[in-house]
């Protein structure tokens, strides 16, 4: 099974994300039993470990969460999430390549809704990818306040997760929502690559008649808005190998 892991991480993109779909769908017996010695083992390869961890959540995202928590060690902790400054430290759930964001029992949109209120900007830009990678449509109630927050990262990462979320079968449930009058808002956004991250988002939820309406003046934007209108939208970035939500 370590083989199987290590050949995830070795491919390329395309590759890497079949074979995890393969390691998720497995069946048979002892299968389960398989990943978790893995990531039980000893190894140190931190990359072993966390692909081991997310296959386990994605075949069971009901599982009981304690056994996974119990396996990332403490030099895996980031070191942002232990500033002394900081009332609390942030919570387990902002480690989305890990999977957590995605296990029910954690309550993850509750915990990013609560980040999104006032943790450092780092931690809720991490709460606001999780978001996207949480596949649930109750995270966009949450990701209204990313699109709304006063920090252009945290924006530009909440357009991905709702693009991502579209693209992991809510897009009905995007077009639906008060996120969409947001997205169209960040068109104006001062900061380019927002607005370019939310005509993406907007052209990936098929709001093309959107975009036409909100043409932009300048010239390069007009460019990229053609670009959208005839489909061309460079893939999100992937939250693990398996990750087919891009």
């Amino acid at each position: 099974m370590r083989g199987s892991l290590k050949e995830v991480l070795r491919s390329s993109d395309e590759q890497a994300a079949a074979l995890a779909t393969e390691l998720v769908r497995a069946d048979g017996p002892g299968v389960d039993d398989a990943i978790l010695a893995v990531a039980t083992c000893g190894t140190r390869s931190g990359a072993v470990m966390t692909l081991a961890i997310r296959i386990l959540v994605e075949r069971d995202r009901d599982r009981d969460p304690e056994p996974l928590l119990a396996l990332v060690p403490d030099g895996q902790v980031r070191a942002a999430d232990r500033r002394p400054s900081w009332p609390v430290k942030a919570p387990i759930v902002t480690r989305y390549r890990f999977g957590f964001g995605r296990l029910r029992q954690l309550d993850p949109v509750g915990q990013y809704e609560r980040v999104l209120d006032c943790y450092p900007t780092v931690v809720r830009m991490d709460a606001a990818v999780g978001l996207g990678d949480s596949g649930e449509s109750s995270a966009l109630d949450p990701l209204a306040k990313a699109l709304k927050d006063r920090f252009a990262a945290v924006r530009t990462l909440g357009v991905h997760a709702v693009r991502r979320l579209g693209n992991a079968g809510l897009r009905e449930a995007a077009r639906e929502h008060p996120v969409r009058d947001l997205l169209i808002d960040l068109l104006q956004d001062t900061l380019r690559e927002t607005r370019i991250a939310a005509a993406r988002a907007l052209g990936s939820l098929g709001e093309l008649a959107v975009l036409e309406e909100h043409r932009p003046k300048s010239s390069r934007d007009q460019r990229e808005w053609a670009r959208i209108m005839q489909g061309e939208i460079p893939p999100l970035k992937r939250t693990w190998p398996g990750d087919r939500t891009i």
